[in-house]
């Protein structure tokens, strides 16, 4: 007898429309919030990324060789970082200048591995000012 009862239960379930049709449906708008909510920390605006940008537009350094610098000179991640300056309410010139050593040291180290490059002898100048602003406090 329960068997008959859970057989006919299993029947309704998996039957063309039952409860399980909306499982595709639900798993695949699980994993679209999931990727949403990746991108959103990501690139979001608590990701520092944002403000990273904002710097290196004030400071005049284009942002592909200013992430490359800050990459290679910070130790950990340049984004937190970065998100950790935004949470402090640093002007962008006061960042720039507590990015400044780090930029010099992924400056220096992307020079030692892949040469002198025109778009880092561009931002030479500009990581100079900014190392210098930084011993000085």
């Amino acid at each position: 007898m329960h068997l008959r009862l859970l057989g006919s239960y299993c029947e309704r379930i998996f039957k063309k429309g039952g409860y399980l049709m909306f499982f595709p449906a639900l798993v695949g708008l699980l994993g679209l919030v999931g990727v949403v909510v990746f991108f959103w920390l990501h690139n979001g605006p608590g990701s520092g990324r944002p403000f990273g940008n904002r710097v290196a537009a004030h400071i005049g350094i284009p942002k592909s060789v200013f992430y490359a610098l800050l990459e290679n000179g910070v130790e950990g991640s340049s984004r937190e970082l970065l998100a950790s300056l935004q949470r402090s309410k640093l002007g962008l010139e006061e960042a720039g200048v507590k990015l400044g050593p780090a930029l010099g040291r992924g400056l220096a180290r992307l020079e030692r591995r892949f040469g002198t490059q025109d778009s880092y002898d561009r931002a030479k100048p500009i990581v100079a000012r900014l190392v210098a602003a930084a011993e000085e406090q």
